[in-house]
């Protein structure tokens, strides 16, 4: 073999290998491949609705990521835990405010995701929702109760973030509902 084929192959065997180092489950392969039948397969066969991947997500959070509502419902009805907590402490919520799935954002704080909750940083699901210019995960977030008062570790609140990120939109907003920087 030449030395270009064997990087080549040395590439593609350590792809593969990393590919699996996150530990995600089939439960949660199904999941993030949005296979809705597969979900409700091994929920039946009994996995565990809140099995963990090496990082701590569960197949909610990578649903709620994707904004795949009807995943998201199944998870729950069959007992996720809609609060659950990765590694670095992000929610459900949090992933998919982070992503801009209003919908799903909706849905979690209908079933009972708690809208204060906050990273390891101090970073809640609203902070994310006005960093990322996300307007109307933002206006889901005060509805469900959000406080826009609350700091991350470094004292940054949403309006600061928006501001920062220059979310012109969700300033104009945050401010209309009263928060200040």
């Amino acid at each position: 073999m030449n030395a270009r084929r064997t990087r080549l192959l040395s590439f593609v065997a350590a792809a593969l290998l990393l590919a699996g180092c996150d530990g995600n489950t089939e439960l949660m392969k199904a999941a993030m491949h949005e296979r809705v039948d597969e979900v409700r397969s091994a929920l039946e066969a009994g996995t565990s609705v809140d099995e963990r991947n090496n990082y701590g997500w569960t197949a909610l959070m990578h649903a709620a990521r994707l904004g795949n509502d009807d995943i998201v419902s199944l998870l729950i009805d069959e007992g996720a835990d809609v609060n659950a907590a990765d590694d670095d402490g992000w929610t459900a919520l949090m992933r998919a405010a982070h992503r801009g799935q209003v919908e799903t954002v909706k849905l979690l704080l209908s079933r009972g995701a708690e809208p204060n909750r906050a990273e390891q940083t101090g970073t809640t699901a609203l902070h994310w929702a006005a960093q990322r210019g996300h307007l109307e995960v933002v206006r889901a977030l005060l509805v469900g109760c959000a406080d826009y008062t609350l700091r991350t570790a470094d004292g940054s609140t949403p309006m600061h973030l928006a501001t920062l990120a220059s979310n012109n939109e969700v300033v104009i907003f945050l401010r209309s509902a009263g928060a200040r920087e």
